[in-house]
């Protein structure tokens, strides 16, 4: 007879199976989920050697899949000055930036870099970046990197520009831009390419024992989400899956980790080989614009407000279109891929490379993966199944930004119309939803909360048809993130033979006001039958 390692019961179980099952009752076998149904159904079960646990009515669910987000960035940033602004910092002004560089540069050795994160230029009182001689007051004797929350854009001090060898005679570079003064001169902010290529390359890394402490802490804060398994979707270099490695060698992984190798790797390097379990590796990750909030997203309509006084900006693409359909078309030939868009432009340029790239290599059950579609267009969407493509939606855009979407960037129409998961699921596509930290906190409840509500920081209501139901939502991280990384045999729903990845709450989520799912407690987070985070520890 087998018998459980660990039986939950007086629980609320929310399956999430095929048939939305709900038990209160749930077997363990180890890291394997080994039944599911009531405390007299599973008590053949019971063994000499079982834990049995009153959950005291506690709801139960698949973990949370944080279906896209960047891990390894989340824990590099743990050291860096916080620029954020309200809701997720402090900052409301110029002043509130330079003194938090100040004050950084004030305990730094001269000569070391200054490193923040989080500016956010729309939310300052000033609307703009500081420039890079307003930080070069701030740290005269070191070379600042203040990154935007987006992650697309950077602001420099004069070092900094100095020791990436950027002046007034640099031409901008493919996919980028270095901003000038009127006077041609480098005013410190970098878009796109040069942040990745040129400057970031230049950042000093920290020790590795201080990388190992900040990944490893940073997975226990993921499992204090209620999350199970995180993603890294763009692993930047083979150092960093060593690193993932070591900390998962060392057993201070709280989390699976789906990682996504940038297109720089080559996918079947040995050295990205990993054990298949708590760490898979999915498809290539590549990129066709930026950010609408950093005016380099790429639309097909000017944006709502004018960037730098022109009427009939669009921001652009990350590739030629020569270039984007041979990229995708040799990684659709290779195997999986993601790719971002956030204007709709950048969703054609992706939607007509891989139609080209499947007219000539056809295949189906691709799930390559549309990252963001923020702005992804009714007709668009039509497109994405037969494609191959299947959309994963960054919907905390609608609390953090939904209001200068409208505002600033889009305009009310198509800020009604961002991240459509209505729309989508209408269609029968399969959808899932992310938070992409460290762009803002890995916060599923609050994704959960926002797809349900559509309410921005301010209250308001932002295209309340696309709106989704609760179950739709729940769907959207679990079973579904599985899904779209080929793991839904293993991951997503409670089901017998599947890992034992679990959320325990504090209050059913179909049962709770909608207006409060963001407020949910996480009690405990469970991976492969194990406790990684309990809210009494």
């Amino acid at each position: 007879m087998q018998y459980a390692s660990v039986l939950l019961f007086n629980a609320v179980v929310l399956t999430l199976d095929g048939n939305d099952a709900v038990a209160s009752a749930l077997a363990l076998d180890g890291d394997r989920i080994l039944a599911v149904g009531d405390r007299d159904e599973l008590a053949p079960l019971i063994g000499p050697d079982t834990e049995c646990r009153d959950m005291g009515g506690a709801a139960v669910l698949p973990g949370f899949y944080d279906a896209h987000g960047h891990i390894l960035m989340t824990a590099q940033g743990r050291g860096r000055v916080n620029l954020n602004s309200p809701p997720l910092g402090t900052c409301r002004t110029l002043g509130d930036i330079l003194a938090a560089i100040r004050a950084r540069a004030a305990e730094t050795p001269e000569g070391e870099w200054v490193l923040a994160c989080g500016l956010d230029d729309t939310l300052l009182a000033e609307k703009r970046f500081p420039s890079r001689w307003e930080l070069d007051e701030a740290a005269p004797h070191n070379p600042v990197f203040a990154q935007h929350i987006s992650g697309h854009l950077c602001a420099l001090n004069s070092a900094a520009l100095k020791l990436a060898g950027i002046d007034r005679h640099t031409p901008d570079p493919a996919g980028g831009i270095i901003r000038r003064d009127a006077d041609g001169e480098p005013d410190g902010v970098l878009e796109e390419s040069p942040v990745y290529e040129t400057i970031m390359p230049l950042l000093p890394a920290q020790t590795r024992e201080q990388r190992i402490d900040d990944l490893a802490a940073t997975t226990r804060d993921y499992a204090a989400r209620g999350i199970t398994t995180a993603v890294d979707a763009a692993l930047f270099s083979y150092d960093d899956a060593e690193l993932l490695r070591t900390v998962q060698e060392q057993g201070r992984l709280a989390v699976r980790v789906h990682v996504n190798p940038f297109t720089s790797l080559d996918p079947d390097d040995p050295r990205l080989a990993f054990d298949g379990k708590d760490v898979t590796i999915g498809g290539v990750k590549l990129l066709a614009d930026g950010s609408l909030q950093g005016y380099t997203g790429y639309l097909t309509k000017p944006y709502h407000t004018p960037y730098q006084g022109d009427p009939e900006w669009r921001g652009y693409p990350t590739h030629s279109r020569e270039n984007l359909f041979a990229l995708i078309e040799a990684a659709h030939g290779r195997g999986q891929f993601l790719i971002h868009t956030n204007g709709d432009a950048a969703t054609d340029d992706a939607l007509d490379a891989l139609e080209a790239a499947q007219a000539k290599h056809p295949r189906k059950d691709c799930r390559h993966i549309l990252i963001h579609a923020q702005t992804i267009r009714e007709e668009q969407l039509d497109r994405l199944e037969a494609a191959g493509y299947t959309p994963s939606f960054f919907t905390a855009h609608v609390y953090y930004w939904g209001d200068r979407h409208r505002d600033l960037f889009l305009g009310p129409e198509r800020a009604a119309r961002m991240d459509p998961m209505r729309s989508a699921l209408d269609r029968g596509l399969v959808i899932t939803a992310h938070c992409d930290s460290p762009i803002v906190p890995a916060d599923p409840l609050l994704s959960i909360w926002v797809s349900v509500n559509r309410l921005t920081s301010s209250g308001q209501v932002l295209g309340p048809d696309q709106r989704i139901s609760v179950l739709e939502a729940l769907r959207a991280h679990t079973f579904y993130p599985a899904w779209q990384n080929f793991q839904e045999n293993a991951k997503g729903s409670i089901e017998p033979g599947k890992l034992a990845d679990l959320v325990v709450l504090d209050a059913n989520p179909l049962e709770v006001d909608p207006a409060d799912l963001r407020n949910i407690g996480i009690l405990e987070t469970i991976v492969g039958g194990k406790t990684v985070y309990s809210a009494r520890a």
